[in-house]
């Protein structure tokens, strides 16, 4: 379906501006606050990108949540436990003022959620080419 694959893109771009964006080191709260934006983005064309992925194979699924588990289900992403942290860290996304927070943030968006994206995005795609 060319929706899906329309959304496979974006997502993929928006994963390279990601990883783009924790290459370097943050030195300014605009690039906590950049880092952050961009995990914010791939973090909802992901679920948004599984929600469809989902709907095509008949499984209704409204919320990230359950997309997530619905996704786990299928089997077209694993590392549960990490994704809880990651649902929870888009949540706490919107404190960014605090600088504490943000920076502890955007340490685990570079080395626990960039990663689990990656193989997340792999996944998809290799279980949209199986179908």
């Amino acid at each position: 379906m060319k929706k899906i694959a329309d959304k496979l893109s974006n997502l993929e771009k928006a994963f390279e501006s990601l990883e783009l964006s924790v290459a370097t080191p943050p030195t300014e709260d605009r690039d906590y606050g950049g880092i952050i934006q961009a995990f914010v983005s791939v973090y909802e064309l992901t679920w948004k990108t599984l929600k469809a992925i989902l709907e095509e194979n008949g499984i209704e699924a409204a919320f990230p949540r359950v997309v997530f588990e619905e996704a786990f289900k299928a089997k077209i992403m694993e590392g549960n436990s990490i994704w809880k942290t990651i649902i929870e860290a888009r949540n706490l996304s919107t404190h960014t003022y605090d600088k504490k927070l943000a920076a502890d943030l955007c340490a685990r968006i570079k080395k626990e959620y960039v990663p689990i994206f990656r193989s997340t995005l792999i996944k998809m795609k290799k279980y949209r080419m199986v179908k």
